[in-house]
């Protein structure tokens, strides 16, 4: 793989870039091979990072309430985020469709 291409796998994206070190301390990044002064050090370098890292998980579920002999039900959206919060482990966005 070129320094300054990526590539882009069934399962990985594969970075390569260059990082310069300076000797007064700084550094900086590249895509290209960089051109270095006497006091520049660069090392070229692979980031391989799962493509799993861009998907966002979708959960979602549906739950049918009938109405009973004595009425409406209240439904408490942020006690039922909490609970599946703490089930879970991630925070769940819910919402109330009227339905049927």
């Amino acid at each position: 793989m070129s320094p300054r291409n990526s590539r882009v796998t069934a399962t990985h994206v594969i970075y390569g870039f260059w990082l310069v070190f300076e000797e007064g301390g700084g550094v900086r990044l590249t895509r290209t091979e960089p051109a270095l002064d006497r006091a520049e050090r660069s090392m070229f370098l692979n980031a391989t990072l799962p493509r799993s890292l861009w998907n966002t998980p979708t959960l979602r579920a549906n739950i049918g309430v009938k109405h009973g002999p004595e009425g409406g039900f209240n439904i408490d959206l942020d006690v039922a985020a909490d609970a599946l919060r703490a089930a879970l482990g991630v925070d769940v966005d819910l919402r109330v469709i009227e339905g049927e």
